[in-house]
């Protein structure tokens, strides 16, 4: 029997979303709006009632019914107040005109006319609503210019308290409307730039989570690849060389079973540590296993009992070295071994590392390793020693620390590897070297 799934809050606020576009675009939206056309009806059945109550003034010889067809005028242009503000503005000012000049004027059109003035202000585009405003504004200077006149030749018989509540009234029925449109209009962009602000937010923060999760996979990949694969490349050198000896010789598979039990113990403790520092939840128990360039002694005991003739060689200050830059340059020793281990022939390299002075404050640790390349052409030797992960490793511990690093075909036949990593102030407190 078949069960729906369960429901989540994320289901909730698509289905919130999806009703949002319904209303906004069939109930909202075309070239009427719902709420415009619902609008305009109450505006014109308010109109119809102050008609009723002869809120008007008539004019000889015209019909009072005529002022419902001015009234109706208005109401159609606020059908398209949101939609085509210009078309609006158009009927309700030839229907203001008519009004006014012809037939009344009456009340609740010009009430009207200034929610046409809104919608202007509100969804029309911006130069027509400023051109609009300025008309307004030098209407109500117009009107104020009037009003004075009259006022000092003594035509309105209230005086001043006439002057202002003429000049207040315009200013409530256009001048408001329009600039209330405007508040609207650019508190609905403000809103929408927020909601950008807040996407991009949103998609940055997005970019920064998958880089660091990609940061966080390379720096797993790279502890991988130095934990298993350098212990287990001696482990099946080791083993191949026993299974290539023809004759049992107890003593020497001794010594191998040896290297390998060494290589396989100390593979394991890694392992268990870098599995500790991911289930760890602080930061500073990253520090406390990072592997030490001065444990870098014990790689060449375990590369010799391997069958591999070392030349390790150490100059300079032993002072210590930031946490990263000291595990970066242990895995480079190490890496370096296990290709001379796996490639070298003669099995033979020499591993040089040095503590430079480079410039007042800074100091440059410089490893470097050499050894003979496998038999065979040049550039298929290049390409064994050079197309592997391990080179990509150190490639990559030694990028993050601000350094250089080179390996390929050296003079004489050899491969070399050289790493140059700055040791300064601000060098240890690197991220990803480890």
């Amino acid at each position: 029997m078949y069960a729906p799934p369960p429901r989540t809050c994320c289901d909730g606020a698509v289905r919130a979303t999806r009703l949002r576009e319904i209303i906004d675009r069939r109930i909202l939206g075309g070239s009427v709006y719902v709420g415009s056309a619902l609008w305009a009806a109450a505006h014109f059945a308010v109109g119809l009632v102050f008609w009723l109550l002869g809120s008007y003034v008539t004019r000889s010889g015209v019909p009072a019914w005529t002022l419902l067809l001015t009234l109706a005028c208005v109401c159609v242009a606020l059908l398209f107040r949101r939609s085509r503000p210009w078309l609006a503005l158009l009927l309700g000012t030839l229907a203001l005109a008519a009004d006014g000049a012809l037939f009344g004027p009456s009340t609740w059109v010009f009430i009207s006319y200034g929610d046409v003035l809104y919608g202007i202000g509100a969804f029309g585009r911006r130069r027509m609503a400023l051109w609009t405003l300025y008309v307004v504004l030098a209407g109500h200077v117009v009107v104020l210019a009037v009003l004075v006149y009259l006022l000092a030749t003594g035509g309105l018989p209230g005086g001043m308290l006439d002057l202002l509540q003429l000049l207040g009234l315009a200013a409530v029925l256009f001048l408001v409307p329009l600039t209330s449109g405007f508040t609207v209009r650019e508190y609905r962009m403000r809103a929408e730039l927020e909601r950008e602000r807040a996407q991009q937010v949103a998609r940055m923060a997005e970019l920064d989570r998958s880089s660091a999760i990609a940061a966080e996979r390379g720096r797993v990949a790279r502890e991988l690849h130095d934990v298993i694969a350098n212990h287990l490349s001696a482990v099946a050198v080791q083993s191949t060389a026993a299974l290539s000896m023809r004759e049992f010789d107890p003593e020497r598979v001794r010594r191998i079973l040896e290297v390998v039990r060494d290589n396989s113990v100390q593979g394991l403790a890694e392992m268990r540590q870098m599995i500790g520092v991911l289930r760890a939840a602080d930061a500073p128990a990253l520090e406390r296993v990072m592997p030490r360039l001065a444990d870098a002694e014990r790689l060449v005991d375990v590369a010799r009992e391997a069958g591999l003739e070392v030349d390790y060689t150490e100059r300079g200050s032993a002072s210590p070295l930031p946490a990263q830059v000291d595990a970066a340059g242990y895995r480079i020793v190490q890496e370096s071994l296990t290709n001379a281990l796996r490639y070298a022939e003669p099995k033979r390299v020499r591993v040089t590392v040095e503590r430079r002075e480079s410039g007042p404050g800074l100091r440059l640790l410089v490893i470097t390793a050499e050894n003979a390349m496998p038999p065979g052409s040049g550039a298929e030797a290049a390409a064994e020693l050079g197309g592997g992960a391990g080179l990509t490793g150190m490639r990559e511990r030694v990028a993050l620390l601000g350094g250089t690093f080179a390996a390929g075909p050296a003079d004489g036949g050899r491969w070399r590897v050289r790493a140059e990593v700055p040791v300064g102030a601000g060098t240890g407190t690197g991220v990803g070297a480890s």
